[in-house]
């Protein structure tokens, strides 16, 4: 009998390949399987340390699959890992009811997914008193033509699909079977290295669970998914920036209370950046020997969070160490005052890893109130004192209410509706901020931004980005970027970014 692969049961061909070679140049020993009943079958010929199982299969759906395998007294020592969909609310819960031993969200983030598993086998090994073996070397690899051709195929297929679903929703419409395909999308996207496929494919998926489904908000979704097949934008990871990574190499980032979900995309960005992950309940005590080693913590805020010994002004519970809050943004625009001064940064919402990479960098460089670039007196614009800000951005709404929202504040905002017009303002008024939209016709927020580092003008630079553009972020901070909001957001937030780049 062999001992000790990993068995991965997967009916998408790619995700199975790709999750398989991912996890042989990790050094481990796999075994694949397209169905739960093929799976079923493997077992009596192997013995694997672990299962990473999908739970919409076909047929057998890897719940069932979970059940039976543990209910066999040869398999009481395996563990088994669930490849769940991000967004499906309370499938997570049903692997765990199943006898899962965890899971792992699509979309996979190849970066991390050795790390998940890794963690995933010295749990369940540490539990029996021993370690993981892996075997010493990798035994094949994926080429880039390889890669190049899965990814070819991938978008050639799922543009037709994508396609002939959208005609079908008029007639023939099955809604079982276009939640089979977007399923796979899901997964096979962020595989691939397609990170808006995958998310457009889940969206979808949640839409269709819902009985009756809307109609009208599948066709958009799927428009805009074939959209995205049509023309895609993202295929690799964009490239950390290096102060990114030297500001966060080697640090042990405490995160307490997060989301399942959102503790595997900060393991994902952290990862990329060799900063370690350590993982607290709300429930722990805060006052351990490990708390005190961690360089940062992160702490996510629920509504019962303001009642928890890890956020109680009086007795911080860090060691002095920066604090970074978690969460919806009405949770953490809720919490009392003396709470919200506690921490450097926040992460809002659903944010991405490459959000959570800049935000705790940012945290961690303890840059002094001020630090703003001064310049001599007689350079300053005359007037009240009151801080000067550009404003650039093509929507007269959005301009009039930052407008609005800026001088409320007590700061003088000149704004303009191009990038040329704003680069130039910048150039006569010498502010000492600007909040530039990245997506403006003609000159954009990017090029406005790389031209005011070339000249040298010392302007702090707030970027406007919309939340589905992920790579944004660290484009926008490779440029010179000071800080960034992300859209639909709300003027005080805008307006405290700005007070804290200003030092005031």
């Amino acid at each position: 009998m062999i001992q000790g692969p990993i068995l991965i049961i997967d009916d998408t061909p790619v995700n199975l390949r790709l999750t398989r070679i991912l996890l042989v140049n990790e050094g481990y020993n796999v075994v694949t399987a397209a169905s739960a009943e093929e799976g079923l079958e493997l077992l009596n010929s192997c013995h694997p340390l672990l299962i990473l199982v999908d739970i919409q299969l076909p047929g057998i759906d890897g719940l069932e699959f979970t059940r039976r395998v543990k209910q066999d007294p040869r398999f009481h020592d395996v563990s088994i890992v669930a490849l769940t969909a991000f967004a499906m609310k309370g499938d997570e819960q049903k692997a765990l009811d199943a006898g899962c031993d965890g899971y792992i969200t699509k979309p996979i983030d190849t970066r991390a997914l050795g790390a998940r598993v890794r963690e995933h086998l010295e749990r369940c090994q540490a539990a029996e008193g021993a370690s993981p073996g892996r075997p010493e070397s990798p035994r094949e690899q994926v080429d880039d033509e390889e890669m190049e051709t899965l990814r070819r195929r991938f978008l050639s297929e799922g543009r037709e699909r994508s396609r002939q679903l959208l005609l079908d929703l008029d007639a023939n419409f099955n809604a079982h079977e276009t939640s089979r395909a977007v399923h796979q999308w899901v997964g096979t996207g962020g595989l691939l290295g397609y990170a808006t496929i995958g998310r457009l494919s889940r969206e979808v998926e949640v839409l269709l669970r819902e009985r009756p489904f809307d109609n009208s908000q599948v066709r958009d979704a799927l428009a805009s998914l074939n959209l995205a097949f049509t023309s895609p934008r993202d295929a690799d990871a964009p490239e950390i920036p290096q102060s990114l990574k030297q500001s966060l190499e080697g640090k042990r980032i405490l995160a307490v209370g997060l989301p399942a979900n959102e503790k595997e995309r900060l393991s994902a960005a952290l990862g990329r950046v060799r900063a370690q992950p350590v993982f607290f309940e709300l429930a722990d005590p805060p006052d351990s020997e490990v708390v005190k080693q961690c360089d940062l913590a992160v702490v996510h805020v629920w509504p019962q969070t303001p009642d928890s010994p890890w956020l109680d002004p009086a007795k911080p519970a860090f060691n002095g160490h920066p604090l970074v809050l978690a969460g919806y943004r009405a949770d953490l625009l809720a919490l009392d005052q003396p709470v919200q001064s506690m921490a450097r940064e926040f992460l809002m919402d659903s944010w991405q890893p490459e959000e959570a990479l800049v935000r705790l960098s940012m945290a961690l460089s303890n840059r002094p109130a001020g630090a703003i670039a001064r310049r001599p007196a007689d350079e300053r614009p005359k007037g009240s004192g009151r801080a000067e800000v550009v404003v650039a951005d093509d929507d007269p709404i959005v301009l009039s209410l930052i407008r609005t929202a800026l001088q409320n504040f007590g700061m003088a905002c000149h704004t303009a509706g191009s990038g040329l017009e704003a680069l130039q303002m910048i150039r006569d008024l010498k502010p000492q901020a600007a909040v530039l939209d990245v997506n403006m016709p003609g000159m954009d927020g990017y090029e406005v931004l790389s031209a005011i580092r070339d000249e040298e003008h010392p302007v702090r630079v707030l970027l406007l980005t919309a939340r589905q553009q992920e790579n944004d972020i660290l484009r926008g901070f490779t440029l010179g970027a000071d800080d960034y909001v992300v859209k639909p957001f709300s003027p005080p937030e805008l307006t405290a970014r700005l007070k804290r780049l200003l030092g005031r």
